[in-house]
């Protein structure tokens, strides 16, 4: 008979999760013990990852969840443990990510008695503690009907929206055997919310009455499916696309309909599309009304004659484009439903007749800010090293950091990949990066690239060894500015210590670790090792030291936000 750890593992590879992420520990010895070897037959098919800290491991998860389209799995022990990986569930949360975190507690009878890492003798409680971050938040300390707990996690996991989801064991029940079957869910995708169909037949109905027709993609929109069915759209109806920044790489970048990022450090050609000189109709899919998506929360993304939010999140209806028309309705749902409807408008006449011109006016629009002249006298140009990365590596997926390097990567990076961009894009939590990519390569199984910074590397850096121990194929590119660099940019007139980091060798801690380091101070010198591994699988760490003063390509988001605070502060608010 199984014991409940076996069952719950047994029930993680059923649905579809390949690899959980942990650190190991005595309270969570219920999990290792399903791992012999001297029986590899009788392992579970979901294999453990060793991460270097909680946090890296929460990371990993999380940048699982994002590329496997289903939820990532941290295994930590209670108290040390789940406190280190809190943060990674905070910013799972913002950003709506399904991470679940199993943990195991001291032994039934043995809390309140000052046992080591129990935490009941201080008064805290970690379920409470977690309950607003999470959908779920169980602790179990009886082995009289376990697996209830894990299927009511399972549920929660699976709710719209997504959300993390935390459950504990004491470590004496994770050894106890069960008869409780574990509840099948399938996955995360399918139709998830389906509104009134009136409201549908009605927006549809404005939709294909249109001239022209433009398409903003946002995270929720996300998925496999609705990715693939949005690009045969625009193909087939020639509807230009842009993505919102959490959205980056759902529609690639490379296809001649895309209009690159709306919102912060977008592209001019969607800013100026969606803005300036819009379509008859603006279709917002998915969209997540954050104040980078929404590029500062800037008015005229409501300029066009019809502007309709259709998303399956309650939250944020309504709230992107102030005063647009909405329907809640699963996306996938939603644009089968259009298609089908446009094959039947088709058959009557043309589509979007202006479309044409639409996209002739959008293509004459640069995707990108001209990038600015080598200047030998300063560091090389974060922009002139992402545009290079892109050209060597752009078979890659990208994974983006917190800093100001991420401001050059949205905008200057151009996915060729399909979902080939992953960044951390609510609480823009630094550090992140160098775990998720770890996660987003055993989901994908693709080589992915890193674009990060030096103060970003000071705080997670160490998973490096963790994908050299995996044998992952990741190039993690360090931007050293020796600088936390947006605050730099906004205390250049306090003390340096504020935001100046002292210099660091990124190439020799890289070996230190096992990896390949390289140091680069110059465009010639990039350009040499990037030639050197693009094609050599392992772990490599680029330090390349670039220019702490170069502006960031946010320009129209900084006058929006700049008109929203005076705004603001106008109204007495």
């Amino acid at each position: 008979m199984p014991d409940v750890s076996r069952v719950i593992l047994d029930s993680l590879g059923s649905e579809g999760v390949s690899v959980f992420f942990m650190v190991p520990g005595k309270m969570i010895n219920g999990f290792m013990s399903n791992y012999r070897a001297a029986e590899p037959g009788n392992h579970p098919r979901i294999a453990p990852v060793i991460a270097a800290a909680e946090g890296g491991a929460a990371a990993m998860a999380d940048g699982y969840a994002r590329a496997a389209e289903t939820f990532g799995v941290v295994v930590a022990l209670d108290g040390p443990g789940v406190a280190n990986a809190v943060g990674g569930l905070v910013n799972a949360a913002a950003d709506r990510s399904p991470v679940l975190l199993l943990s195991g507690h001291v032994p039934t009878g043995f809390d309140a008695h000052d046992a080591l890492q129990d935490v009941t003798p201080t008064g805290l409680d970690i379920a409470a503690m977690l309950t607003p971050v999470t959908s779920s938040a169980l602790q179990v300390r009886d082995a009289r009907h376990p697996i209830r707990y894990w299927n009511r996690t399972l549920r929660k996991l699976v709710e719209q929206p997504t959300r993390p989801a935390y459950l504990s064991y004491a470590a004496d029940v994770l050894f106890a055997e069960t008869r409780e079957p574990a509840l099948a869910t399938g996955s995360l995708s399918g139709p998830r919310v389906i509104g009134d169909r009136r409201d549908l037949d009605r927006v549809v109905s404005v939709l294909n009455r249109s001239g022209s027709v433009a398409v903003l993609l946002g995270s929720h929109a996300g998925n496999k499916a609705v990715r693939r069915l949005m690009t045969r759209l625009s193909e087939v109806y020639g509807i230009p696309v842009g993505c919102t920044v959490d959205a980056k790489g759902a529609f690639t970048e490379t296809h001649p309909n895309s209009l690159g990022v709306y919102g912060y450090s977008g592209n001019p050609r969607a800013i100026d599309l969606f803005t300036r000189q819009p379509p008859e109709t603006v279709l917002l899919l998915g969209c997540r009304p954050s104040q980078w998506n929404t590029n500062g929360w800037d008015p005229a993304i409501g300029g066009a004659r019809h502007v309709i939010e259709v998303t399956s999140d309650l939250e944020d209806l309504g709230n992107f484009a102030p005063g647009s028309d909405t329907l809640v309705w699963d996306e996938e749902s939603f644009l089968r439903h259009w298609e089908s409807t446009l094959r039947e408008t088709a058959e009557a006449g043309a589509v979007f007749p202006d479309n044409a011109r639409l996209r002739e006016r959008a293509a004459r629009t640069p995707l990108h800010e001209p990038l600015p002249d080598a200047d030998p006298a300063h560091a090389l140009h974060p922009a002139r090293a992402v545009r290079m990365l892109n050209t060597w590596l752009p078979d890659r997926v990208c994974v983006v950091d917190s800093g100001n390097h991420r401001s050059f990567a949205t905008h200057y990076w151009t996915t060729a990949v399909d979902a080939g961009f992953h960044s951390s894009t609510s609480m823009g939590v630094m550090g992140w990066a160098f775990g998720a990519a770890i996660g987003v390569s055993f989901a994908r199984e693709k080589p992915c690239l890193v674009i990060t910074g030096d103060g970003c590397a000071l705080m997670n850096g160490m998973e490096i060894q963790t994908a050299v121990r995996y044998g992952r194929d990741i190039v993690y590119a360090i931007f050293d500015n020796s600088s936390y660099g947006a605050t730099y940019m906004n205390n250049k007139q306090n003390l340096p210590e504020l935001s100046v980091l002292p210099g660091h060798d990124w190439a020799k801690f890289a070996e230190a670790v096992g990896a390949n380091g390289f140091r680069v101070n110059s465009a010639d010198e990039l350009d040499t090792v990037l030639q050197k591994i693009k094609d050599v699988h392992g772990v490599h760490v680029l330090h390349i030291l670039v220019d702490r003063d170069a502006a960031t390509p946010a320009r129209t988001y900084r006058a929006n936000l700049k008109a929203f605070e005076q705004a603001k502060s106008g109204s007495g608010a």
